[in-house]
C-alpha cells in the first residue's frame, strides 16, 4: 500500500533522527570497544530497514486501522502508550527488540531455528547477537525521542505559519472551528497562536520529561571533535537537543502573545 505524503515524511523523519542517534551511540561503543566497529553498518541498515516496516504497518484501534508513524507523531497519547505497553496487544515492544524465549529448546512445531535479528546474527558469531540486541534496546530507548523532535519540528512551522496570519477564512478557519468547536465569529487570531503554541509547549514537556526519568546507561554520551582534531568533554547530547528546544520555544512565546 502507497503511503500519503504525510505519513511518508513522518517515517522518513523518524528513520533520520533514530539513525542520528545510533551514530552518535555506536561512536561511543567505538570508543569503549574498537573491536566492534566493523559490524555496525551492515546491521544498522538492517535494523532501520526493520524498523521501516513497523513504522509503515498499521494497527487497530476499535474498527480503525491506523499508520504506526501517524500514532508515534500525532496527539492521542492513550493510542501512541498502548504501542510501548509491553502487555498490550498493539505494542511493538516485540517487533523492535528480538527478545530470547525461556526455552530455546522447546520451539513450536515448524519454527525455525533463524526467525528474527537476533539468531542470525548468532548463528555468524555468537558475539554478535549482544550487539544486536543492544543496538535495538537502543532504537527502543530512542523511538519516542525520535518522533518528539519530529513533531516538534513540524509544529514549530505550522506555529511560524499561524504567526503571520492577519485573517483567519477559508480552509484555515474551517480547520480551526472544527477544533474549537465555535462559530467563525467566535475565532480570532490570538486564540490559534496560544493553540498552535500549546502545543509546540507540550512535545518540550513530553522531551524533558523523559530526560528527568533517564537512566544513567540510557543517555546519549556525545564528544565533539575540536579544531584540532581531539575530543572535547563528553556531554549529554539528548539534554542539549533540550536546550536547544527550549530556546526555541521562549522566543515562540514572545511572538504568540503579540
Amino acid at each position: 500500500m502507497t503511503l500519503n505524503a504525510k505519513t511518508a515524511k513522518r517515517v522518513h523523519g523518524i528513520l533520520e533522527k533514530i539513525m542520528e542517534y545510533l551514530d552518535i551511540r555506536f561512536a561511543h561503543a567505538v570508543r569503549v570497544n574498537p573491536n566492534v566497529r566493523h559490524i555496525y553498518a551492515d546491521i544498522r541498515w538492517q535494523q532501520l530497514t526493520s524498523l521501516r516496516l513497523i513504522l509503515e504497518s498499521t494497527k487497530a484501534w476499535g474498527p480503525d486501522r491506523y499508520y504506526v508513524a501517524d500514532v508515534l507523531c500525532e496527539d492521542n497519547e492513550l493510542r501512541k502508550k498502548s504501542l510501548f505497553l509491553p502487555t498490550d496487544q498493539n505494542s511493538i515492544l516485540n517487533e523492535i527488540i528480538n527478545l530470547k524465549e525461556q526455552k530455546e529448546t522447546a520451539r513450536r512445531a515448524g519454527q525455525l531455528p533463524i526467525r528474527d535479528m537476533r539468531t542470525f546474527y548468532s548463528a555468524l558469531d555468537p558475539s554478535l547477537e549482544r550487539i544486536v540486541e543492544l543496538i535495538q534496546t537502543w532504537i527502543w530507548w530512542d523511538l519516542p525521542d525520535a518522533c518528539d523532535m519530529v513533531s516538534f519540528e513540524h509544529q514549530y512551522q505550522v506555529l511560524q505559519k499561524v504567526l503571520h496570519l492577519t485573517r483567519l477564512d477559508g480552509p484555515v478557519m474551517d480547520h480551526y472551528q472544527k477544533i474549537f468547536r465555535k462559530t467563525a465569529a467566535e475565532i480570532n487570531t490570538r486564540m490559534v497562536k496560544e493553540y498552535e503554541f500549546n502545543r509546540l509547549e507540550q512535545i518540550l514537556k513530553r522531551f524533558h520529561e523523559r530526560r528527568t526519568l533517564e537512566a544513567g546507561h540510557e543517555m546519549i554520551v556525545k564528544r565533539d571533535v575540536k579544531e584540532d582534531k581531539t575530543l572535547g568533554e563528553p556531554y549529554d547530547y539528548k539534554y542539549s537537543q533540550y536546550s536547544q528546544l527550549e530556546n526555541i520555544v521562549e522566543q515562540s512565546r514572545k511572538l504568540a502573545s503579540q
